[in-house]
C-alpha cells in the first residue's frame, strides 16, 4: 500500500512538472492535461491483467494431500511408553522375514517347517512375532535375525545367487 501512495505521488509531480513545461511552451494547459490523462489511462489499460492464468485450460492437477513418509508411520506405530509394536510395522517385519526365508525355500506360514525355520533364526525369534502384543525388542531380535540370515550363505545355492540374495533391497 506505501509502494503505491509513493508511486502515485511520483507520478503526480511528474505529471505537474510536464504541464507547467507545456504550458511555458505555449500548449494550452487543458490541451496539455487532456493528453495527460489519455497517456495515464493507456499505461494503466496496459498494466491491467486481463486473462487470469490460474482460469487457464487444462486446469492444473491437483496435488494428493501430502502424507509422512513410510519410515516415520512405521515409528510412530511403536508406542513409545509401553513399547508395544502396532500391527503396520509388525506386519513389515513379517513380510521381510517371509521374503528372506523365501530365499532359502523356507515357508514361515508352514508348520512341517518350523522346526527348521527356529533353527535358522534362534530360539523364540519366530514365536515373538505371533504374540498378542509384540514388543519392540522382539523386532528387534527378529530384525537381528533377518540381518543375520541375510550376510550368511545358503549352503544349497552358487555363489552368484549367494551375492544376490545378501544385497538384495528391502522393497
Amino acid at each position: 500500500m506505501k509502494g503505491r501512495l509513493i508511486l502515485l505521488g511520483v507520478g503526480a509531480a511528474v505529471a505537474a512538472v510536464v504541464l507547467v513545461l507545456l504550458g511555458a511552451l505555449g500548449v494550452p494547459t487543458l490541451f496539455a492535461a487532456s493528453w495527460l490523462l489519455i497517456v495515464l489511462t493507456i499505461a494503466l489499460v496496459s498494466r491491467q491483467v486481463f486473462f487470469d492464468e490460474a482460469s487457464l485450460w487444462p486446469p492444473e492437477r491437483r496435488r494428493r494431500a501430502e502424507r509422512g513418509s513410510e519410515v516415520s508411520r512405521l515409528a510412530w506405530s511403536i508406542n513409545s511408553r509401553t513399547g508395544v509394536a502396532g500391527h503396520v510395522v509388525v506386519r513389515r517385519v513379517q513380510n521381510v522375514l517371509r521374503r528372506r526365508l523365501a530365499h532359502r525355500g523356507l515357508d514361515l506360514d508352514d508348520p512341517a517347517q518350523h522346526a527348521a525355520i527356529d533353527a535358522l533364526l534362534g530360539p523364540g525369534v519366530r514365536d515373538s512375532l505371533h504374540n498378542r502384543e509384540v514388543q519392540a525388542a522382539d523386532l528387534e531380535r527378529v530384525l537381528d535375525a533377518v540381518e543375520r540370515i541375510t550376510t550368511e550363505v545358503p549352503a544349497n545355492s552358487d555363489p552368484q545367487t549367494a551375492a544376490k540374495v545378501g544385497t538384495e533391497e528391502n522393497r
